[in-house]
């Protein structure tokens, strides 16, 4: 490569760096992780056996289970935003419920189970002092919520292959 060559490339890189959109980490609908073992590594979950959760995760972890266990995990999540906006007025909208039920078992090299999980959401809540609760005729509130019915199945082929 001459150096000719390699300068073109530099410049084109730091001309794509400088005109480059902002980046943000989340698109505010999808925890950074599902069950508390995930959620407290910072979404780790991709190799470890994390309970029910891993149908959500990678299903290829309930291989890691023993033949014979069964599990069973119910949760409850409330995710508490502290947000406001200027333009419409302060939202109240600083509750949301986030449950989780599964069921995982193991019966030889076949691992299997059914769950639903929630991934994430968003809402807002404007009391009846803002403008959209008085265009509403009192409280205006909004709210939606992504999850997944899942119904897993892993298989290990060998000892060290699920």
């Amino acid at each position: 490569m001459t150096e000719a060559t390699v300068n073109r490339q530099l410049w084109l890189l730091a001309a794509s760096m400088a005109i480059s959109p902002m980046a943000f980490a989340t698109n505010g609908m999808l925890l950074e992780g599902m069950g508390p073992e995930s959620a407290g590594m910072g979404g780790v979950a991709q190799a470890v056996d994390n309970g029910t959760a891993a149908m959500v995760n990678n299903p290829a972890t309930l291989g890691l289970m023993k033949s014979g266990e069964s599990r069973f995990d119910f949760a409850v999540g409330n995710l508490r935003p502290d947000v406001s906006s200027g333009a419409m007025g302060l939202s109240g909208g600083d509750s949301y419920l986030m449950p989780a039920i599964g069921y995982t078992s193991k019966t030889g090299r076949v691992g299997y189970g059914v769950g639903v999980f929630s991934q994430g959401g968003m809402g807002t809540e404007f009391g009846s002092d803002t403008m959209l609760g008085k265009m509403a005729g009192g409280k205006a509130r909004s709210e939606v919520g992504v999850g997944s019915v899942l119904f897993p199945i892993s298989y290990d082929l060998s000892s060290k292959l699920t």
